[in-house]
This record gives structure tokens, sequence and C-alpha cells, in this order.
């Protein structure tokens, strides 16, 4: 199924009848109270690319999650692309998300690339720069 530009702030949904691996089988039964703090968090994995090396985009990406209150890690790749893990409540993701499409100042982003991962799965405490 192919994803359009705003599908990536929200957390991909599940076809009906089955249940979505990121929010657990009976997440709705009692409603959103009744879900478990590791399903009210949405984490994600992005590569953005672009001139996104040596312009102070992991530094900058640190402190808006920072900002957001979420956990994960930034780190360059060998390719020149930043790699972001981000796990938090699914309105600061989404935002931390629009934040990568523009990046700091200096940065020229050509695109990125999200992926949602299973909830709770980073054991990050904090948002980190790696390399």
């Amino acid at each position: 199924m192919e994803r359009r530009f705003f599908d990536v702030f929200r957390p991909s949904a599940s076809k009906p009848g089955t249940p979505d691996e990121s929010r657990g089988a009976d997440a709705d039964a009692d409603g959103p109270e009744a879900a478990p703090a590791a399903e009210r968090r949405r984490t994600i994995h992005a590569i953005v690319s672009g001139r996104v090396q040596g312009v102070g985009f992991r530094w900058s990406c640190m402190e808006e999650a920072d900002r957001l209150g979420l956990v994960g890690e930034v780190r360059n790749l060998d390719d020149g692309d930043v790699e972001v893990l981000a796990q938090g409540p699914p309105d600061d993701v989404a935002r931390l998300i629009a934040w990568l499409y523009h990046g700091p100042r200096w940065a020229n982003v050509a695109s990125v690339h999200v992926t949602d991962m299973k909830s709770g799965s980073l054991r990050h405490r904090a948002f980190v720069m790696g390399n």
C-alpha cells in the first residue's frame, strides 16, 4: 500500500479485523486509559537524506527531540544519511517527523523515510547522539 505525505505523521493503521501490533489486540476494549504506558507511545525509525551531515543536523535533532520529551538516538550513516530512532507520545513523535523534513538552518533535506516500529521497543532513557 502506498503511503502519502501526511501518513508518516500517523501510526500505521491495521486492517479491519486484525489487531494492530503497535497497539495490542485489546487496546480499544476499555478505551485509551486501559492501554499500558508502552502502548501509548509511538516508536519510529527514520532515514533522512540530503545535505544532512556537517550542518549540525544531529545536534539540532537531539535538541528538538529533547524539547519534545522523546527518547532515542540520532547518528550519521556511512552513506551520508542520518538515522533517527525516536519514541514517545504519538503527537510529539509526529512533531519530530515534521521537523525532520526541514532540519536545522544549514541542512538541505532531500527525503525522509519513516518506518513505524513496535511500540515501546526502544530502551533508551534519553535522546542521545551516536557516532
